[in-house]
C-alpha cells in the first residue's frame, strides 16, 4: 500500500451511484480515497458502502485545518452539465468546485467522466467547456467505453450508462 491520495469528486447524476465501486477500485490500485460530493450528489450516495472513507461535505470553517492531504490524482465521476460549466469558467463557489479548480491550476492528474442528457449535451457551450478542460489537461472520459478521444457528446440513458461503467477506465487515464 502507498500513501497516494485520490479524490473522488462526484456530481448529482446516476453515475454517482457507483462511487462505492470507485472507492474499492481506488484501494485495489493502492490509493487512499476521499469522497467529495456536490450537494446534488448526496442523495445518490445514500445506502452505498463507502468502506469508511471520509465523505467531505460543505466548506471548511475559518481557522480549520485542511481536511485532506493534497491529492495526487482526482476523478470527477460524473461531471454534469452545470458542474462542468462552473469548473471550466473557474467558478470556485463550493468546496467541490474549489478543489477541481485548484487541481486544474496545479496541473494535477484529473480524469472526468462527462455525463449529460442529449438536450444539454447539444447545447453549444457543452463542447466549448469540454475543450477548455481538455486544454487544461483534464482527461475527459466517455462514459460508454472509457475513451478519452471520443467526440460523442451525450451520455445517453443514465441507467444503461451506469450499469456499463468501469472504474478501470479512470485508472487507465491517470
Amino acid at each position: 500500500m502507498t500513501d497516494r491520495t485520490f479524490y473522488i469528486v462526484t456530481c448529482g447524476a446516476p453515475l454517482a451511484s457507483r462511487v462505492g465501486d470507485g472507492v474499492r477500485a481506488a484501494r485495489e490500485h493502492g490509493w487512499i480515497p476521499y469522497v467529495i460530493p456536490t450537494d446534488a450528489a448526496l442523495p445518490w450516495l445514500e445506502g452505498q458502502d463507502l468502506a469508511s472513507v471520509p465523505v467531505l461535505t460543505g466548506n471548511r470553517k475559518p481557522g480549520e485545518p485542511k481536511r485532506t492531504p493534497k491529492a495526487d490524482a482526482i476523478a470527477v465521476v460524473p461531471t454534469t452539465f452545470n458542474s462542468l460549466y462552473a469548473w471550466a469558467n473557474g467558478n470556485a463557489g463550493t468546496d467541490p468546485l474549489t478543489i477541481r479548480c485548484a487541481a486544474l491550476g496545479a496541473h494535477a492528474p484529473i480524469a472526468a467522466v462527462r455525463f449529460a442528457k442529449h438536450d444539454l449535451a447539444d447545447h453549444p457551450a457543452w463542447l466549448a467547456y469540454l475543450a477548455v478542460l481538455r486544454y487544461g489537461g483534464v482527461r475527459i472520459v466517455d462514459p460508454h467505453d472509457g475513451s478519452s478521444t471520443s467526440l460523442s457528446q451525450a451520455s445517453g440513458k443514465g441507467e444503461e450508462v451506469t450499469d456499463g461503467f468501469k472504474w478501470e477506465w479512470i485508472f487507465r487515464q491517470l
